[in-house]
């Protein structure tokens, strides 16, 4: 490994590393007291995600707090939602304009030049990039295109299962994929303006994607995906697939094209290793085992690093951390990883 290249770069790409490296998702939000303490001030998370001069503050909260290996843009996965013709607001999670159930719907969103439309997006990029320490690099982020749709055709509003994409799916087939065709186009242009700006690693989230079965996964989300990383592989940046609720897929994953594969705390990680050797994974700690007493949390951490001792691996959660956690249990995780070297 190149003594310049950033840890968890040098993971992403299958290289050996001294220890494992650290990131979580969500590691920017309530379970940072200044993060508390600006919202309140601010009012308004559209705003947070807006204003260049916040987002850059927030994303880099927990490198200085927390010492993680990289960073994440802080923005969400609505954002190129806005500019295709349906508007989003929080209250507290997104509302949309309107929902897609027919293919007037899907007519009314339209592609954009990102470079143009998301310019704020690219000036936060900058300003993270500037203050970040050479050591740590900023990953930059996108929904995909199923998890986008699944949010866009839920017409009876947030339900807990979110049906509404697979119901189009049965029923009208065409204009569901026309939607997720659409976000895929998207997708592709979002993630390439964000590498232009000076993102050096991109992750694709599928939160939803685990509604799907593999005979569907493999007909309707994979031939999308493919496109995304084949498109995103001649950029040059490390990129990495977090599928969530997946364990099923993990025969079809390898096919998805990203460097790496993340994974949640339901799929077995030492037989992920097994079936797809040499390719990085990340996860798959539980976040609520955040939960537990401190050094039950140190213990579960350890025994999923001498797991995952001499994989090339990257330590993450299997999802985005609760707002809850408490966040002397955090620090106490990534202290652990931090200090845990191969045997020990």
């Amino acid at each position: 490994m190149s003594d310049k290249e950033p840890l968890f770069l040098a993971a992403c790409r299958g290289k050996t590393t001294p220890r494992r490296p650290v990131w979580l998702m969500r590691q920017a939000g309530r379970i940072l007291a200044p993060y508390r303490e600006l919202k309140e001030q601010v009012g308004s998370i559209e705003r947070m995600f807006r204003d260049p001069a916040i987002a850059t503050e927030v994303t880099l909260m927990p490198v200085e707090l927390l010492g993680v290996d990289a960073a994440i843009l802080f923005a969400d996965i609505f954002t190129p939602v806005d500019p295709m013709g349906c508007s989003v607001t929080f209250n507290p999670g997104p509302v949309l304009e309107f929902y897609v159930s027919t293919p007037e719907d899907v007519a009314r969103l339209h592609t954009f030049d990102a470079e143009n439309e998301l310019a704020y997006v690219a000036d936060i990029i900058g300003r993270i990039r500037s203050q970040l320490p050479e050591s740590v690099p900023l990953i930059g982020f996108a929904g995909s295109p199923f998890t986008l749709a699944t949010y866009m055709a839920e017409t009876g509003g947030r339900g807990r299962e979110f049906t509404g994409l697979r119901r189009l799916l049965h029923t009208n087939p065409a204009t569901a994929l026309a939607l997720i065709d659409k976000l895929t186009d998207v997708a592709i242009d979002y993630l390439s303006m964000q590498v232009r700006a000076g993102a050096q690693a991109l992750q694709l989230f599928d939160t939803w994607i685990g509604a799907l079965s593999l005979a569907d996964f493999e007909t309707i989300a994979l031939p999308r995906l493919q496109r995304i990383f084949q498109h995103l592989s001649s950029l040059g940046v490390p990129t990495i697939y977090y599928a969530n609720d997946a364990a099923h897929l993990v025969s079809a994953l390898d096919r998805v094209g990203a460097d790496v594969l993340s994974v949640d705390w339901r799929t077995d990680i030492v037989d992920l290793f097994a079936r797809k050797p040499g390719r990085p994974v990340q996860g798959n700690f539980d976040p609520l085992a955040l939960f537990a007493a401190p050094d039950v949390v140190e213990a579960g951490v350890r025994d999923l690093l001498q797991r995952t001792d001499g994989q090339p691996h990257i330590f993450n959660l299997g999802h985005g951390v609760h707002p809850e956690t408490p966040y002397d249990s955090v620090v106490r995780l990534v202290d652990t990883v931090k200090n845990h070297h191969s045997g020990t």
